[in-house]
């Protein structure tokens, strides 16, 4: 029977470990979109203008690894900065200490020994 039950590490398959990035960090699928769509059309683009391969491929190349990474920080600068502002937009909910009946008497017993 412990056989049947396997972890979820052993579960998953190496396509499932691989993609687990793009389902549970924020961002980063549409950061990969960003830079890759921004590089193929960056490279395409140069390679109709030029007809150089190897100056459209490394164009594109170079779109995509400035683009990814620059989208990937923007969308995690402004959700921090969106969850930042709904806490200040909270009012504070702590409110002070009032002692009850049992505990001043307990805090009493305490105060006499």
């Amino acid at each position: 029977m412990a056989s049947d039950e396997l972890d979820d590490d052993q579960k998953k398959g190496l396509f499932s470990k691989v993609t687990e990035p793009f389902h549970t960090v924020p961002c980063t699928r549409t950061a990969y979109l960003h830079g890759f769509a921004s590089g193929l059309l960056s490279g395409v683009s140069t390679f109709l203008f030029t007809s150089n391969v190897r100056k459209a491929s490394n164009l594109g190349v170079v779109t995509f690894a400035l683009i990814m990474p620059g989208s990937f920080f923007y969308c995690r600068w402004k959700n921090f900065k969106k969850e930042l502002e709904k806490q200040r937009s909270t009012p504070a909910t702590i409110a002070p200490w009032r002692p009850d009946d049992e505990s001043s008497d307990v805090i009493n017993e305490m105060k006499e020994t």
